[in-house]
């Protein structure tokens, strides 16, 4: 439960929190230093009125760079392969239903066809199926499998 808790506070501190403070803060420090004391106060007199215009600009621009950063770069697609890779779920199964009745369901599948195909499959086709099979009661027992040290 505590490192639930520590997880949620920093998700909400990250992503909310810090977000506003950081956003009111570069505002505040950019209104100062380049509006109020120059000629652009006559364009912005008020500081609202220079919040709503940076808003209407920078939310679209905003928008569009964190689309390229999903979609065209690299940064995201490193960004998921290290979080899968540090997530034990990808390499054991997941508790629940996945552990109850989906895994225990494929292997019995697996060996009545094992069983049923018996005669027409090759060495090497049983092997292949007796070797996931090994990996599986691995998992049921709440093993891992995989690559798990491989970066």
């Amino acid at each position: 439960m505590i490192f639930r808790s520590w997880f949620y506070l920093r998700v909400g501190y990250a992503t909310y929190i810090a977000f506003f403070i950081g956003f009111v803060s570069n505002i505040i420090v950019i209104y100062k230093l380049a509006i109020a004391d120059t000629s652009l106060l006559s364009l912005f007199p008020h500081l609202t009125e220079f919040v709503v215009v940076v808003a209407i600009i920078a939310s679209p621009i905003s928008v569009i760079i964190g689309l390229l950063h999903m979609r065209r770069t690299a940064a995201f697609a490193a960004d998921a392969s290290v979080s899968t890779e540090a997530n034990p779920y990808v390499y054991k199964i997941v508790p629940g239903k996945e552990r109850e009745v989906t895994v225990p369901l494929s292997i019995l599948t697996a060996r009545v066809l094992l069983k049923l195909a018996e005669d027409r499959l090759t060495t090497d086709e049983k092997r292949e199926l007796e070797e996931v099979l090994t990996k599986a009661d691995k998992l049921l027992l709440g093993h891992s499998v995989g690559l798990k040290n491989r970066r």
